[in-house]
């Protein structure tokens, strides 16, 4: 029998015995009966085989993991653009996902992951049937995040359950991180963000490939978290990105979070060097040099790694994340400018664009800085100037910035010290400083240009579901903290309970994927009349600057955090 088969894809039962026998590891969220179906898909690069796979409501969907996007990015590439992979012959299992890329796990304090890790997971409600006209079904590409530095698209997390069973096609991506994705010396050695291009090589697979899985190519939707979303963001201003999508969702993170750019990456490609032994000042030896040293080993001097002086007292530091691209002949730029600056000139995709944040994303910074350590409420609150100068859009040799930490003290602590009792105060600083200004500030912009939808949303619900919130121990505060609202989307491991479908966060659950599925399908997130959505989300103008708070209830509101975001305003204005 051919190994090639004559149609787009085939049935196969085999035991569960048999199939353990083989070595292949099962999608650990999905039932499988005493007998599995396999089935297979013939891609540009060869044919693949998944398996039918069963979702928490009972549902079916087809699913295939670890399916090469690109060459494994190894000696010579490494920290090179993603190639297309290598054709195969036969038939390749996708029945488990492919390695994690290389990282420090900021959750389980480890090393993990391998360099050969770009792959992505695809799961489909229904394959396109052999011979017959198929209708293909909006696309959703989800970006994790992970401040580029630690994270993947495995299912352990990002269970596709919920999504699917709103007939959409989910993909899910693994993208290079921290040093081994983002390392830059601002020249041809490494010009930077290989990682972005990862995901851009990414959505080109999916626009050769996905209609095989029954997605359209022509209906594609990007959405990503904090530093996915930010990355979300910067695809609606890369030129490497045209075409390649139709509609974006931004959860928490905008390319102008403080966060998100490098402005010193030649600097910290540099300092790594001379960390690990080099002290050289050629940028194409360095580059070398670092081309040779064991990924882990990379990675973990990159951790450890010191910081200059202007980032000591900084509660979010990653060293190597997206920077400008200077021009490199017959290499293709990701970034070719100031995110700002392109959004300032109109040089963006405009395409259908949703985006928002949570109510209390500063909690988060309760865990990177240990609160529950009472010298850091005095650390703090007596650096309080460099705790602030490096997020705060200000030249790095601003004379005034005592002036803008008084400001901040007497708006955010009404002038009292740092302690617990002004803790929710830093709370909301941190909150608007790392994530609700840069959002506010993209909106406006984008809003003024008035190109295509736009759609803003803040997220107070605090559940059983609040994933980072519950991971983090931060459950004696109120509030949705950073990332919460990912466990209203996608099925978890960590919290796979069954829900009584009427429990508040049952309900918050389904408006959600609800919601975000309607905007893959139409553009718009409530399209029409539905029970399980009563109210209709306006689209943000500069006449209507309105947003949708998704809590217990969902409601309409006008000016999310109006006097705090007025402040800011003030602020930059000021300076």
């Amino acid at each position: 029998m051919s190994l090639r088969l004559s149609f787009t894809y085939c049935f196969r039962r085999v035991s569960l015995l048999s199939f353990k026998a083989s070595s292949v590891c099962l999608n650990r969220h999905s039932s499988y009966s005493s007998m599995t179906e396999l089935v297979t898909v013939h891609i540009s690069e060869g044919t693949v085989r998944g398996a039918k796979a069963r979702s928490k409501s009972g549902g079916t969907y087809y699913s295939f993991k670890g399916i090469p996007y690109a060459k494994p990015p190894l000696g010579p590439l490494r920290f090179k653009m993603a190639e297309p992979p290598e054709p195969w012959l036969g038939v390749r299992d996708a029945l488990q996902e492919g390695s994690s890329c290389t990282q420090f796990n900021m959750y389980t304090n480890e090393f993990e992951g391998d360099e050969d890790c770009l792959y992505l997971n695809v799961y489909s409600p229904k394959l396109p049937a052999s011979g017959s006209p198929t209708k293909l079904k909006p696309v959703m590409v989800w970006i994790h995040g992970g401040g580029y530095t630690t994270g993947s698209g495995h299912s352990a997390k990002f269970g596709p359950d919920f999504l699917v069973d709103e007939d959409v096609v989910v993909v899910t991506i693994n993208y290079r991180l921290g040093v081994l994705g983002f390392l830059s010396v601002e020249g041809p050695a490494a010009p930077g963000n290989v990682g972005l291009k990862d995901q851009v090589v990414a959505l080109r697979w999916v626009q050769r490939n996905i209609a095989k899985f029954g997605g359209n190519p022509d209906n594609v939707t990007v959405f990503g978290e904090s530093a996915g979303a930010a990355a979300v963001h910067l695809h609606m201003l890369s030129p490497m990105t045209k075409g390649l999508f139709h509609r974006a969702i931004a959860e928490s993170g905008v390319a102008f979070n403080p966060w998100g750019i490098e402005k010193h990456p030649r600097e910290a490609a540099f300092r790594l060097g001379a960390a690990l032994g080099n002290k050289t000042e050629d940028p194409e030896h360095l580059v070398e040099f670092l081309r040779n040293v064991d990924h882990l080993q990379l990675v973990g001097a990159a951790k450890k790694c010191p910081l200059p002086e202007r980032y000591k007292h900084r509660l979010l530091v990653f060293p190597f994340v997206p920077c400008e691209e200077v021009e490199v002949k017959g290499t293709e730029r990701f970034l070719p400018a100031d995110p700002l600056k392109l959004l300032q000139e109109g040089h963006y995709h405009p395409l259908p664009y949703l985006t928002g944040f949570n109510t209390h994303e500063g909690l988060i910074m309760l865990r990177l800085a240990d609160f529950n350590n009472p010298e850091t409420y005095e650390r703090m609150g007596q650096n309080m100037e460099e705790v602030i100068q490096p997020d705060i859009r200000v030249p790095e040799n601003y004379t005034k910035m005592d002036e803008v930490v008084a400001k901040l003290r007497h708006f955010y602590l009404r002038n009292k010290p740092l302690s617990s009792e002004t803790l929710s105060g830093f709370v909301d600083m941190q909150t608007d400083l790392q994530f609700a200004e840069g959002i506010h500030l993209t909106v406006r912009k984008m809003a003024q240009l008035a190109k295509a939808p736009l759609y803003c949303y803040l997220f107070s619900y605090d559940g059983q579901l609040n994933y980072c919130k519950i991971n983090a121990g931060l459950m004696h505060y109120a509030g949705a903290c950073h990332a919460d609202e990912v466990g209203y989307l996608f099925r978890m491991e960590k919290f796979d309970w069954d829900l009584s479908p009427n429990s508040p966060d049952a309900v918050t659950r389904s408006r959600m994927v609800k919601m975000w599925t309607n905007f893959a399908k139409t553009g718009e997130p409530t399209p029409g009349a539905d029970p399980l959505l009563p109210v209709m989300w306006p689209p943000y103008t500069v006449d209507n600057p309105c947003f949708l708070e998704i809590g217990s209830d969902l409601t309409v509101g006008k000016n999310v955090f109006q006097e705090r975001m007025a402040f800011w305003e003030d602020l930059y204005k000021s300076i």
